[in-house]
């Protein structure tokens, strides 16, 4: 007989998340799952239904859990959970510059396609980098206690596959090995126009032409 309930735990081990996750995911109504006892269960269901939309659902459930195939999958389906946005996470420790980008993604509309989280600290970032993946990193390189470079590699070995954008005031800084490892980079005072299309393209997100017009005047 099919299992009918599964734990959080074995949620979370399915899509490589942790248990925390599940239990916001099931808060915010995004998953549903029921009280058995003391204990929250997910039921079959709604874990097949997860398995369509984080793209395992060709995947027997057997194979996906605990399976490094799934674990694989899971790394590159950055599975935050039914129906979000697509997340970036802009890290600089100049004040100025997250306000930049944050007014930025208001008056262009790039909030409607995206959630932006901003970050001073490149040591708090790790800690939410590890915890959920984003679709796209804007990357500071000159910053105190852990400069971007060393961020990014810190990064990469939590997530092999996420895009990073490095932005600069210091160019002279990276090599052009150094360079090619990143998605893109721009040069401080970063311009509007730019920051709007590198957006567009690297998360693959529709481009409305009047805040494309707006972002080259």
């Amino acid at each position: 007989m099919a299992k009918m309930f599964f734990s959080t735990s074995e949620v979370a081990d399915l899509f490589n998340v942790n248990r925390v996750t599940i239990y916001r995911w099931v808060k915010e109504g995004m998953v549903k799952g029921y009280k058995v006892g003391k204990h929250l269960k997910i039921p079959l269901a709604e874990v097949e239904r997860l398995k369509r939309e984080f793209g395992f659902g060709d995947v027997p459930l057997d194979e996906l859990q605990g399976g490094e195939a799934g674990a694989a999958e899971a790394d590159k389906a950055a599975p935050r959970g039914p129906g979000f946005k697509k997340l970036v996470m802009a890290i600089d420790d100049d004040e100025n510059i997250l306000t930049f980008i944050q007014n930025a993604f208001e008056g262009l509309g790039l909030n409607r396609h995206c959630n932006l989280k901003t970050y001073a600290n490149g040591l708090e970032a790790v800690l939410q980098i590890g915890e959920e993946k984003p679709d796209l990193i804007l990357l500071d390189i000159v910053m105190p206690n852990l400069n971007g470079l060393e961020l990014a590699e810190k990064i990469r070995k939590m997530h092999r596959d996420i895009k990073i954008i490095i932005m600069t005031g210091y160019p002279e800084y990276l090599t052009e090995d150094e360079r090619g490892k990143f998605l893109d980079y721009m040069t401080k005072p970063v311009d509007l126009r730019k920051l709007y299309e590198t957006i567009v393209k690297a998360l693959d997100i529709p481009a409305d032409r009047a805040n494309g017009a707006q972002a080259r005047s």
